[in-house]
């Protein structure tokens, strides 16, 4: 995945198309990030789970588009367990009051919405039943990784900037903004292709 930065850019600019957020971790560029996973595991794939992983790759943008009920589903679960979580660290008016904490926590969910969608069509390809339940719990069990690939990601793109535009390239709040987006997406899709690489089942499917 590292070495196709432009075919991740042909899926961007496809994605982009008729979006109304083309910001960095906005849904375009996580259907695109998402599509490149796809065409990944599909070239990758072992014999047992080629055909569906192929299928798969090149009906992603139909499943996106056909089964949002199932993206909505995986939101409002996040949703519940966050809001819960948020209340007791800085309490309920903190967090309703606070525009760009909401900003932030709204766009880190919707990609962790995604990612969870997409593990259970992964399953749903590999016809393995116990496969989306063997993802989470990884991710579950490596939060922390996660958070420390996050951090690391953001640190380097802005060390990047100071070294390209000097240290006042930090003091822009937009930019900041969009670096954070950029580093959340990516991490994410990084801790999304580990999971899958830890648990999609290399022989046969479990389905009955």
């Amino acid at each position: 995945m590292q070495q196709n930065g432009g075919h991740l850019r042909t899926l961007l600019d496809d994605e982009a198309g008729g979006a109304d957020d083309l910001s960095p971790a906005g849904e375009a560029a996580i259907r695109a990030h998402l599509r490149l996973v796809g065409e990944a595991l599909a070239a990758t794939a072992g014999p047992a789970t080629r055909d569906g992983l192929e299928e798969l790759s090149q009906t992603l943008p139909d499943r996106f588009a056909a089964d949002a009920s199932g993206l909505d589903h995986e939101l409002e679960l996040l949703e519940d367990a966050a809001a819960h979580e948020l209340d007791l660290q800085f309490g309920a008016e903190a967090t309703a009051h606070d525009p760009a904490m909401r900003e932030m926590i709204e766009r880190r969910l919707r990609v962790q919405a995604w990612s969870r969608f997409f593990v259970r069509l992964v399953g749903d390809a590999v016809e393995n039943d116990d496969f989306a339940d063997a993802a989470f719990a990884w991710m579950g069990e490596h939060q922390t990784e996660l958070a420390t690939t996050i951090f690391s990601m953001d640190r380097r793109a802005k060390e990047a900037e100071i070294v390209r535009r000097g240290p006042q390239a930090v003091d822009d709040a937009a930019l900041v903004n969009q670096i954070g987006q950029a580093a959340m997406l990516q991490a994410h899709v990084r801790f999304l292709v580990e999971a899958i690489a830890m648990t999609l089942p290399r022989r046969s499917a479990t389905r009955h």
